[in-house]
């Protein structure tokens, strides 16, 4: 572009110039109108001097601001690839963390099926039967029985019902087994 606007300058010098001395070979015109015309090609010439000093001045800031913009966009690049090894060193530790808890989860679980293992078979062994000595009959609760309904259906007491199935209170739940002992 700066090439283009120089060549037009001394084009159009050069033309101008040229017929200044063109008609001053032909002796066609006078003196002073040929000076007009010199005069009036040298204000072109002026105004073309200062449009492509203002021109090399505006590429020279646009030059600049491109350069200036480069430098900026190659330190976001540089922010965005640091940002972006910080992420992918983020998501390992979220994955070795994740990897981590359900380890300890698993472990947790077995610790806490070992314990109910344990509990289930202390309880089983504790409460495998009736208490007390003699003969039993078995009752399973359905649902509306109560001890007390159960209790007189036997012509057994309420505690004596409590304290065959280690009972601490009344409550029942359906299809639990009961041991009733038995009259004598």
């Amino acid at each position: 572009m700066k090439r283009q606007i120089i060549f037009s300058l001394l084009t159009a010098t050069g033309l101008s110039l040229m017929l200044c001395g063109c008609e001053e070979l032909s002796g066609g015109r006078s003196s002073q109108y040929q000076r007009q015309q010199y005069d009036a090609a040298r204000v072109q010439t002026d105004q073309l001097s200062a449009t492509v000093v203002n021109l090399q001045n505006t590429n020279g800031e646009i030059i600049r601001v491109v350069n200036d913009l480069n430098q900026k966009i190659a330190a976001l690049e540089q922010k965005n690839a640091n940002l972006e090894k910080n992420i992918a060193v983020l998501q390992q530790q979220i994955a070795n963390e994740s990897k981590e808890r359900q380890i300890t989860i698993n472990k947790m679980i077995e610790q806490i099926s070992k314990e109910v293992s344990r509990a289930s078979a202390a309880s089983a062994s504790s409460s495998g039967g009736p208490v007390g000595a003699g003969e039993f009959l078995v009752h399973k609760v359905e649902s509306g029985h109560t001890l007390g309904a159960i209790a007189k259906a036997y012509n057994v007491s309420v505690q004596d019902i409590m304290t065959a199935n280690r009972m601490k209170d009344t409550n029942l739940r359906v299809g639990q087994t009961l041991y009733i002992p038995k009259k004598k």
